[in-house]
């Protein structure tokens, strides 16, 4: 149901940002539609998957997804944006759908990742649409490194607890 849902609640936030994009006028290129409609379909798989009881396959692919996809707007913006958060959603997936030990090494490898792309910028390695700043690397990266390793700490305490209540 975990897979259902995160591809459900994605595919309409992705709706509701290029819905908010065209009331506003900011909307900048008919190529985000495109890429919209090309993850929404990788979201539809995932959910065929889950229905037909392939739940691990489908939260790993939706996981793997999830990564590319943050990793791809870090890449191209840095990690100083607030979609930098979203990285959140691939811990969470792996820490629900997989198991703690997955939901660690997500989260490890996002840690490494926002100190990669900050360390590459200030070294001028790595050219993003935002400028880098040095508080990207003295700030941003930890900052998100810990809430990324906070988040899954109080998740994977809450796991076990949850699931013995669910299942008493």
């Amino acid at each position: 149901m975990v897979v259902i849902v995160t591809s459900l609640a994605i595919s309409g936030a992705m709706i509701l940002l290029v819905v908010y994009w065209l009331v506003t006028k900011s909307f900048e290129t008919v190529k985000t539609i495109f890429a919209m409609l090309a993850i929404m379909l990788g979201l539809a798989g995932c959910i065929g998957l889950a229905l037909n009881y392939q739940v691990r396959l489908a939260a790993w692919i939706l996981i793997v997804l999830m990564l590319l996809l943050n990793v791809a707007n870090m890449l191209g913006y840095g990690i100083a944006t607030s979609a930098s958060a979203a990285y959140l959603i691939p811990i969470l997936l792996a820490m629900f759908c997989i198991g703690v030990t997955a939901g660690y090494v997500i989260a490890f490898l996002g840690c490494v990742i926002v100190f990669a792309i900050a360390f590459l910028q200030s070294k001028e390695k790595l050219k993003t649409f935002l400028p880098y700043e040095v508080s990207h690397l003295t700030f941003d990266a930890p900052v998100l490194s810990l809430v990324y390793l906070l988040v899954t700490f109080i998740t994977g305490s809450w796991i076990t607890p949850l699931k013995e209540f669910l299942f008493q």
